[in-house]
């Protein structure tokens, strides 16, 4: 009697690095993968437009999970059959670089605009989520002219993003983006196609790839109570050319918020909510529901002022040489503030980046310790509202930097 042979094929484990790319001529019901050039790269004639994503900080994850409902008899301890009844389907990655046009991919919902010395992406007020085909590129370890490839045909950012903007660590941010079942195709590929090339790439037009290592930030930012704000038609914050601080002829009563005892940390995650349909195992389309922004910092400095505007709720009072104070207690309606986050690009220290929340609720209170052994500092955590007298798309925040 002859035994059956064991499938231990070392060449079959997958290992190694990989792109993500936004995928301009979706690939067809007919031909459902892509076209690659010689590089590895989506083809330039096949897929006009695609757009690299930039360096990762880690693993990029596809995920495809089916959903089983169990179809159960009384006769039959265990389950007699089961059933599909949704399929969810994911690529996650840690991105590297923070460039405007990466951020406003990441938070989907983002209006992304450039003009003379300046990138930026406005949020807040959008209801319609840009959808988009994406891929997942890596070579294979066995030959690296060959490919593992993971496609969704069509694509929406669900993940928003959070950069922490501090000495310690070069920020990144964590992207996540769900495939919708496109329903114009055949039953059993709606959704997307995992796959890999078994014969070397070959030809094509290679698309440039965009990992530039100046993207990437790293250095302390500073927090600011501008005042007055940016206007509808004036988004940014006007910043003074020598300094790279709130302008004080646009911005004549802002305020620094002082030394932090780490990074800032920018925030703003869409909730998106999908319409689905029965027909389908994926949802057909997704919208905004709600939108949550924050700027959040721990801080160091503890003078009456900055406690006051921290606490939000706060009455701060000066004696010049008698006190300074700050009460509290009785006050029904919070302060609205405009708070933004200010830092230099690593790369180029004459130009800054700049995460703006237009309207905040100060949040999270004041804390203040005595103590011999520790410095007191307070965590402030500035919650944005929507601007309603703002335009659909910039009722909320802008991250904007200078180029």
């Amino acid at each position: 009697m002859a035994g059956t042979a064991k499938a231990y094929t070392p060449s079959e484990i997958i290992q190694g690095p990989g792109d993500l790319w936004v995928i301009g001529g979706v690939p067809s019901d007919a031909n459902v993968r892509l076209t690659l050039a010689s590089d590895g790269t989506p083809d330039a004639t096949t897929h006009p437009g695609s757009v690299h994503l930039g360096a990762v900080q880690g693993a990029i994850t596809t995920t495809v999970k089916p959903k089983l409902v169990a179809i159960t008899a009384d006769q039959f301890d265990c389950p007699v059959d089961a059933y599909v009844s949704e399929l969810d389907a994911k690529v996650e990655g840690t991105m590297a670089q923070m460039e405007a046009t990466k951020l406003q991919r990441a938070v989907g919902v983002g209006a992304y605009s450039t003009g003379s010395g300046y990138k930026q992406v406005t949020f807040g007020g959008v209801l319609t989520v840009p959808q988009f085909c994406l891929a997942v590129i890596s070579p294979s370890r066995a030959n690296p002219n060959q490919y593992v490839i993971s496609v969704l045909y069509v694509a929406v950012a669900t993940g928003g993003f959070s950069v922490a903007l501090g000495r310690a660590k070069a920020a990144d941010y964590k992207a996540s983006f769900t495939g919708l079942a496109d329903v114009t195709r055949t039953a059993g590929k709606t959704i997307g196609v995992l796959y890999q090339t078994l014969a070397n790439a070959s030809g094509g037009t290679p698309t440039a790839k965009s990992t530039l290592v100046a993207e990437i930030y790293q250095g302390p930012a500073d927090l600011w109570l501008v005042s007055p704000a940016p206007t509808d038609a004036a988004m940014r914050v006007t910043l003074d050319a020598a300094t790279l601080t709130p302008d004080s002829a646009t911005h004549g009563t802002s305020m620094h918020l002082g030394l932090t005892t780490g990074a800032v940390t920018f925030k703003v995650a869409p909730k998106i909510d999908f319409i689905k349909s029965d027909q389908f195992d994926a949802p057909i389309d997704a919208f905004v529901a709600t939108m949550s922004a924050s700027i959040e910092a721990e801080m160091s400095q503890s003078s009456m002022d900055k406690l006051a505007r921290a606490l939000g709720v706060g009455n701060y009072t000066l004696s010049a040489g008698v006190f300074a104070q700050c009460t509290f207690g009785g006050t029904n309606q919070p302060p609205a503030i405009c708070v933004a986050a200010i830092g230099l690009k690593r790369s180029d220290t004459t130009k800054a980046v700049v995460g703006c929340l237009y309207r905040v609720n100060a949040a999270d209170g004041i804390t203040w310790s005595a103590s011999r052994t520790k410095a007191s500092s307070y965590k402030v955590l500035f919650n944005g509202l929507a601007d309603v007298a703002r335009t659909a798309g910039k009722t909320v925040g802008i991250y904007h930097e200078m180029i």
